[in-house]
Protein backbone atom coordinates (compact mmCIF):
# COMPACT_ATOMS: atom_id res chain seq x y z
CA UNK A 1 0.00 0.00 0.00
CA UNK A 2 1.48 3.37 -0.60
CA UNK A 3 1.16 5.86 1.82
CA UNK A 4 -1.69 8.64 2.01
CA UNK A 5 -0.46 12.36 1.89
CA UNK A 6 -2.34 13.93 4.81
CA UNK A 7 -2.17 17.64 4.78
CA UNK A 8 -3.98 19.16 8.69
CA UNK A 9 -5.52 22.34 8.21
CA UNK A 10 -7.33 23.08 11.30
CA UNK A 11 -6.92 21.63 14.79
CA UNK A 12 -9.37 23.27 17.47
CA UNK A 13 -10.80 21.85 20.70
CA UNK A 14 -13.76 20.84 18.65
CA UNK A 15 -12.74 20.62 15.51
CA UNK A 16 -10.37 18.71 13.03
CA UNK A 17 -9.99 19.33 9.21
CA UNK A 18 -7.34 18.03 7.02
CA UNK A 19 -6.95 17.58 2.77
CA UNK A 20 -5.81 14.09 2.22
CA UNK A 21 -4.10 13.69 -1.72
CA UNK A 22 -4.54 11.10 -4.14
CA UNK A 23 -6.92 8.94 -2.56
CA UNK A 24 -10.28 7.72 -3.57
CA UNK A 25 -13.49 9.55 -1.57
CA UNK A 26 -15.23 5.84 -0.52
CA UNK A 27 -12.69 4.91 2.62
CA UNK A 28 -13.42 8.27 3.83
CA UNK A 29 -17.15 7.38 3.26
CA UNK A 30 -16.78 4.65 5.97
CA UNK A 31 -14.62 6.93 7.76
CA UNK A 32 -16.98 9.78 8.54
CA UNK A 33 -20.10 7.20 8.97
CA UNK A 34 -18.02 5.78 11.81
CA UNK A 35 -17.28 8.85 13.02
CA UNK A 36 -21.07 9.75 13.06
CA UNK A 37 -21.51 7.08 15.55
CA UNK A 38 -19.38 8.55 18.05
CA UNK A 39 -21.24 10.18 21.19
CA UNK A 40 -20.57 14.32 21.02
CA UNK A 41 -19.93 14.25 17.22
CA UNK A 42 -21.99 16.92 15.89
CA UNK A 43 -20.58 17.14 12.26
CA UNK A 44 -18.69 14.60 10.21
CA UNK A 45 -17.86 14.72 6.25
CA UNK A 46 -15.61 15.32 3.23
CA UNK A 47 -15.97 17.29 0.34
CA UNK A 48 -13.70 17.55 -2.64
CA UNK A 49 -11.20 20.09 -2.62
CA UNK A 50 -12.42 23.02 -5.22
CA UNK A 51 -8.71 23.25 -6.81
CA UNK A 52 -7.70 20.90 -9.76
CA UNK A 53 -5.57 18.97 -7.04
CA UNK A 54 -7.07 15.38 -6.58
CA UNK A 55 -7.69 16.11 -3.35
CA UNK A 56 -10.56 16.04 -0.61
CA UNK A 57 -11.05 17.81 2.84
CA UNK A 58 -12.65 16.14 5.79
CA UNK A 59 -13.35 17.45 8.95
CA UNK A 60 -14.70 16.46 12.51
CA UNK A 61 -16.50 18.68 14.58
CA UNK A 62 -17.65 18.15 18.26
CA UNK A 63 -19.51 19.72 20.65
CA UNK A 64 -16.53 20.04 22.64
CA UNK A 65 -17.33 16.67 25.23
CA UNK A 66 -14.87 14.66 23.16
CA UNK A 67 -11.60 14.94 21.21
CA UNK A 68 -12.16 15.43 17.33
CA UNK A 69 -8.50 13.29 17.15
CA UNK A 70 -9.45 11.22 19.27
CA UNK A 71 -12.92 10.55 17.31
CA UNK A 72 -10.23 9.89 14.05
CA UNK A 73 -8.36 7.64 15.33
CA UNK A 74 -11.45 5.56 17.13
CA UNK A 75 -13.21 5.94 13.35
CA UNK A 76 -10.32 4.30 11.95
CA UNK A 77 -9.47 1.67 14.21
CA UNK A 78 -13.49 0.53 13.69
CA UNK A 79 -12.70 0.71 9.71
CA UNK A 80 -9.77 -1.61 10.24
CA UNK A 81 -11.89 -3.84 12.10
CA UNK A 82 -14.08 -3.79 9.99
CA UNK A 83 -11.82 -4.52 7.00
CA UNK A 84 -10.28 -7.64 9.05
CA UNK A 85 -13.67 -9.27 10.07
CA UNK A 86 -14.60 -8.79 6.05
CA UNK A 87 -11.58 -10.49 5.20
CA UNK A 88 -11.62 -13.18 7.63
CA UNK A 89 -15.22 -14.09 6.85
CA UNK A 90 -14.69 -14.66 2.71
CA UNK A 91 -11.56 -16.37 3.51
CA UNK A 92 -13.54 -18.83 5.76
CA UNK A 93 -16.34 -19.02 3.12
CA UNK A 94 -14.67 -19.60 0.03
CA UNK A 95 -10.62 -20.61 0.64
Amino acid sequence: MKPIPIQIQTVEEDYLRMQIKDDPHTLYNLLRLMALKEKGVVLAGYARDRTFEDSLMFQIRTDGTVDPKKVLVDAARQVAALAESFRQEFEDAYF
